[in-house]
């Protein structure tokens, strides 16, 4: 029996790596980018769309004709950027809401119809070491993850009755992907979180049952 998992920002580092481990499991994909050019040429036998997944209602279109209704919706896309608080700006609070918070919020919206009338699905969000903690010139960006962090925790309570199992994963440190490489290039990579570890998480986390379901994860690097 195939599974089929729905994955935003899959064009990104973290969600390419996300992909690929899924695909190696045997997953069907459904992969939405803001453009799926990059997509279309890694995962020739997915499902690929481009969809502006700050908008409500390309992401509502986008996954009204899915070819089947996803089992697992694992939200990837989002962003980071730091802010001096006494120059953040209302853009800087928008940017860092629509990528973060908003893509995920349309996303479940979208698909949760789907879920509810099956009885069954998992819904999985990327939060942050800061969206717990906070930190120094992220003020903005731990609200945004925050947000996530609160909204799937709700969205977990609420659903529970339905048998859709909700989570979040914390990455509690930077990721070893090429922009972070390439950003801070005097830090060692072997201090950062690798992003397959994340992957197989996600992975673990949507073949769970309702019996065994873990609703947060922190990952970090030992040591």
């Amino acid at each position: 029996m195939s599974h089929y998992a729905l994955i935003t920002g899959a064009a990104g580092a973290l969600g390419t790596v996300v992909s690929q481990v899924f695909a190696a499991h045997g997953w069907e994909l459904f992969l939405f980018d803001i453009s799926d050019e990059l997509l279309k040429t890694n995962f020739p036998m997915a499902y690929t769309q481009s969809v502006d997944l700050t908008n409500f209602a390309a992401v509502q279109a986008a996954v009204s004709v899915l070819p089947h209704p996803p089992d697992a919706v694992l939200n990837i896309a989002g962003g980071f950027s730091m802010q001096v608080a006494e120059e953040a700006t209302t853009e800087d609070v928008q940017h860092l809401m629509a990528i973060n918070f908003h893509t995920l919020f349309n996303t479940v919206t979208a698909v949760l119809p789907y879920m509810v009338e099956r009885k069954s699905g998992f819904i999985a969000g990327v939060s942050a070491g800061a969206g717990l903690h906070g930190g120094a010139g992220m003020a903005l960006y731990s609200a945004s993850k925050a947000a996530v962090w609160l909204y799937l925790r709700s969205l977990a309570q609420e659903l529970k009755p339905s048998g859709i199992r909700v989570s979040t994963i914390f990455p509690m440190g930077a990721i070893d992907t090429p922009g972070n490489r390439v950003a801070m290039p005097r830090t060692d990579p072997k201090t950062w979180i690798d992003p397959h570890r994340i992957a197989e998480t996600l992975h673990f986390l949507a073949t769970s049952d309702s019996r065994g379901h873990i609703q947060e994860v922190q990952i970090e690097v030992a040591g």
